[in-house]
């Protein structure tokens, strides 16, 4: 595989995420803007708020809480899925109910954070982001390569 070009590639993925928050507590909401400096934060207070933030900024991922003010946390996560359907959507919720997890699995979310969170479980939550992200990188370059080679493999019959 070509080393240069994936050291490339992570570089530049691993820098200035495009995140949405969204979170109707600012308590919560500087607790993530701290855990993530280095990344581009979006925050959405209210899902209507989200779904014009969410289509605007189409983030690389979201952080979604489930009690919103105007709606439910699962209403904007059908949202992303309708439009994005491999979007990377970490719930953080206060809910330990056994329904909202099971709710959240079968709706697509990459992940279940419980409230109080620490900055490391959301840097914890973007590592295991871009890790995947890394490895659909590194799936895609060692195809097209495959391709590359196939297509320089291939003569056709002259005759």
């Amino acid at each position: 595989m070509n080393e240069p070009l994936i050291k490339s590639i992570r570089k530049a993925y691993h820098s200035d995420l495009m995140i949405l928050a969204v979170e109707d507590h600012m308590l919560f909401n500087k607790e993530i803007k701290h855990a993530l400096p280095q990344h581009k934060l979006v925050f959405a207070r209210t899902l209507e708020d989200a779904k014009a933030q969410y289509d605007e900024h189409m983030p690389d991922m979201v952080f979604l809480d489930i009690d919103l003010p105007d709606g439910n946390g699962f209403e904007l996560l059908d949202y992303i899925r309708a439009r994005e359907p491999e979007a990377y959507v970490v719930i953080l919720t206060g809910s330990k109910l056994d329904e909202d997890i099971a709710t959240s699995q079968q709706k697509g979310a990459s992940a279940y954070l419980i409230k109080p969170f620490t900055k490391a479980r959301i840097e914890q939550a973007v590592a295991e982001y871009l890790d995947i992200r890394e490895k659909g990188m590194k799936s895609l370059i060692a195809q097209t390569e495959q391709n590359r080679r196939e297509a320089t493999e291939f003569k056709p019959d002259t005759q």
